[in-house]
This record gives C-alpha cells, sequence and structure tokens, in this order.
C-alpha cells in the first residue's frame, strides 16, 4: 500500500540515488542506470516523453497520454512502441517501490542505441524509461507571472505538436522568462499569434467567454487543456478556439494556464502588467480549476 502521508519527508531520499526507476525491463537505482553514449536520446534529442500525474496511485488519463505518445511516434517512423499494457505496468511499479501515490510520473523513450551519427535507421531497440517524484510545491496563491519571450513556435515545423525530448526552445523560453522575473515564458508563433508557454497551454477570459489558441497555432495538444474545453462546454461556459492576437491577453479580464501536473494556474501578471482588475485568480479560472479538480478525483 501506498503510503501517501511520506512523501515530504522521503523527498531528499527519493530525488537522489536511491530513487527507483524503470529501463529496458528493469527496475534500478537511479545511481546505478548508465546511459549508452550512443544512444541517440543523449546523441541528438531523438526521444519522446510524457509527464503525467498520479492521483491516489493512479495515473489520470494514461490512455490519452499513451495515444499521444504513438501518435508521434508515428510521425518520427518508429518502429512499434511496447504495447500499452507494459507500460502501463512499468509506470506502476515505479510508483510503488518508490512509496509514491501522488505523484509526477516521466515516461521517456528514444529511439535507442545506433551508430553516432544521425542516422536512425541504424539504432536498434527503443530505450523506455520510467521515473516518478513528489508533486512540486503549491502554487502562489496570487498565481503566475508571464513573460513574452522572443522565442517563437515554429508554425513550419512538425514538431511543435509532439512532446519531443529535443526540448531546447523550452528550456530557452523558460529561461528568459524567468530573467524577466517571470515564472513562465508566453511564446508567440513565427505569424506573431499566441502559441503557448513554455511548459503550458494559455486561456484568456473575456466577458464571460473562455479563448484559447486553435490546433494550428503552434501548440502540443495538452491533455489537460482538452479536458478544461470540455468541462467549460458542458458547464455552460462558452469556449472559442481560434487564433489569438497578443494584444487580447493585454485586454484580457482572466488569464490561465494549463497542465498535467499543475492543473490550473492562475496568472496573476502578464509582462509586468497585472491582469484585469488585478485580484488574481479571477472568479471563472477558480470556477475551471474546481471543475477539473473534482473531475480528476472522481475519474
Amino acid at each position: 500500500m501506498h503510503s501517501c502521508g511520506l512523501w515530504a519527508t522521503r523527498f531528499s531520499i527519493l530525488v537522489g540515488d536511491n530513487m527507483i526507476i524503470y529501463v529496458n525491463g528493469r527496475l534500478v537505482s537511479a545511481g546505478e542506470y548508465v546511459l549508452s553514449p550512443l544512444d541517440h536520446g543523449f546523441l541528438y534529442g531523438h526521444g519522446l516523453f510524457e509527464t503525467m500525474r498520479a492521483y491516489n496511485g493512479r495515473i489520470f488519463r494514461l490512455e490519452d497520454h499513451l495515444q499521444r505518445l504513438e501518435t508521434a511516434a508515428v510521425l518520427l517512423n518508429w518502429p512499434e512502441l511496447p504495447g500499452r499494457l507494459e507500460l502501463s505496468d512499468a509506470i506502476n511499479s515505479v510508483l510503488k517501490h518508490n512509496d509514491l501515490c501522488n505523484a509526477s510520473v516521466r515516461l521517456t523513450l528514444s529511439r535507442g542505441i545506433g551508430a553516432p551519427r544521425p542516422d536512425a535507421a541504424s539504432c536498434g531497440q527503443l530505450t523506455v524509461a520510467v521515473f516518478a517524484l513528489p508533486l512540486p510545491p503549491s502554487l502562489p496563491a496570487e498565481g503566475w507571472r508571464v513573460a513574452t519571450v522572443k522565442l517563437r513556435r515554429n508554425l513550419s515545423s512538425p514538431l511543435v505538436r509532439i512532446k519531443s525530448a529535443n526540448y531546447l526552445d523550452n528550456i530557452l523560453a523558460k529561461a528568459e522568462a524567468k530573467r524577466l522575473g517571470a515564472h513562465e515564458a508566453l511564446m508567440l508563433n513565427t505569424d506573431g499569434m499566441v502559441a503557448e508557454g513554455s511548459m503550458s497551454n494559455i486561456f484568456l477570459v473575456k466577458s464571460g467567454r473562455i479563448v484559447t489558441p486553435d490546433d494550428d497555432s503552434g501548440i502540443l495538444l495538452g491533455i489537460t487543456r482538452q479536458i478544461v474545453i470540455e468541462l467549460a462546454r458542458n458547464a455552460g461556459i462558452p469556449v472559442d478556439i481560434r487564433q489569438v492576437k497578443p494584444e487580447e491577453l493585454a485586454g484580457a479580464d482572466e488569464i490561465f494556464l494549463t497542465s498535467s501536473i499543475m492543473e490550473v494556474i492562475p496568472v496573476a501578471a502578464l509582462d509586468g502588467r497585472p491582469i484585469g482588475d488585478g485580484l488574481a485568480p479571477g472568479l471563472l479560472t477558480l470556477k475551471i480549476a474546481q471543475l477539473y479538480r473534482e473531475f480528476a478525483q472522481k475519474e
């Protein structure tokens, strides 16, 4: 049985060498496993990943995450992935052996070991790794500060729609936002329209309507994003999915972000300016956050 109340005291242990991880069918300590320098995930960022949240020992929307992973693997012309049951068992074993029930879980797949040149055909078996950690600290009560960054989502690249291990754009965007005193980056796309955060999808609220960038805006099709859209519509809240201009954010009544781990994240300020009346989180953001928590716990 998972000891949910012990995660805080075990944090310093879990992030060290004693953390149990899954790699290619084996459970090993994090300090024991050595990645091959010829693994193409290491050499070229040729990999995929999913970050998922466990509630009470169960992964929320696991099938959706695995479906997105499989779709991305087809795009990259990978061989067949391990079966869903095998991946599910791997995730459950990591949660169990680390004594975690409410956790952040990362599933990573690399194209595997190959020749030291960018030739995917030289690779053999995929590398599969899973680890889990306690959830990060709670959000600030007032929400996050967001800063618009210079780096843009490339609409001509199919990689903007998948969770690729080649994550340098996101890292650079997040670092720029941090230098600007923000918690998260807002990335526009190469057409100058709103795309997403470096690690989140974005929504704005205007006159009781929720607006979010559409699928062609250079965004990752977030699992949490889709659930929020469905929950809002089921609650009778109008939702517009379309191209969004940056100036619309400046005039928004509320802004919030979504991610699998942090759920619904209120935005207190954008580029140093308070959102709406400055009393974040807004009422509609709070309602969406409550609906999401209730839905996640019920599922």
